[in-house]
């Protein structure tokens, strides 16, 4: 993907015109990193936004003694960080790492800072895409409350394999999807093995490479039910 197609496929850039996409891109340095390559601290997050043009990005908060993760979002291409401190001017306690090979577009936060004030555009899908980024805080929040690791993982895998995105997982090791459910690799390792017996997934390596999207389906509505039953009946009512 060149970097001027990456910027017109980033929800970040919605509204923005093709000439003004030109100019901003003439402003922007490109950068790549290795895989499994810290991008970005904490201290960092106030200094550079980053515009994903290839590869995978996570962003984790950490537990510094024991090394524990919660990975609070898996980006791609087009997606950018760190969107919380573009917006408050404030560092924020999370890191980003490469996944894969990554490219990315970056300017100094203070640029990005500028063309949010004169670029209406511009300042209205970062806070949308703000706002969609929340609203997948809130669920993971909601996964880690209310159920169980099988129904995080089930949901998961549910959002990444419904084809309606490109898939992120594609390839990653049971550590990091236990990093995303707020779980450890040996417990997501026997909830796999289990759904691969029920015909749920299908792995390869390790990794998942193919699911059972009515089986896994299945599996989050019985822990809904179990949970409220009445959720289930008004859910099915309403679908």
């Amino acid at each position: 993907m060149t970097s001027l197609t990456a910027l017109r496929r980033s929800p970040l850039f919605s509204g923005v015109d093709e000439p003004t996409l030109k100019r901003l891109l003439a402003s922007l340095n490109e950068e790549s990193w290795e895989s499994r390559r810290q991008i970005m601290g904490p201290a960092e997050s106030l200094e550079r936004f980053r515009l994903i043009v290839s590869g995978r990005v996570k962003i984790v908060r950490s537990k510094p003694h024991d090394g524990r993760e919660l990975t609070l979002w898996l980006l791609g291409p087009g997606d950018g960080f760190d969107v919380v401190s573009l917006l408050d001017g404030r560092a924020h306690e999370v890191s980003a790492w490469a996944l894969s090979p990554v490219r990315t577009l970056a300017a100094p936060l203070a640029v990005w800072s500028g063309w949010l004030r004169w670029l209406r555009p511009l300042d209205l899908a970062a806070h949308r895409y703000s706002a969609a980024k929340l609203r997948e805080v809130e669920a993971l929040t909601a996964d880690l409350a209310l159920h169980d690791t099988a129904t995080r993982l089930a949901n998961l895998l549910l959002r990444h394999f419904d084809g309606s995105q490109p898939n992120l997982l594609h390839d990653l090791p049971q550590r990091e999807l236990a990093a995303m459910i707020g779980s450890v690799r040996g417990v997501v390792s026997r909830v796999l093995a289990r759904m691969q017996a029920e015909g749920m997934v299908q792995l390869q390596g390790g990794a998942v490479r193919g699911v059972d999207l009515q089986r896994l389906l299945q599996r989050a509505e019985q822990d809904l039910e179990q949970r409220d039953p009445r959720a289930l009946r008004a859910r099915g009512h309403h679908g």
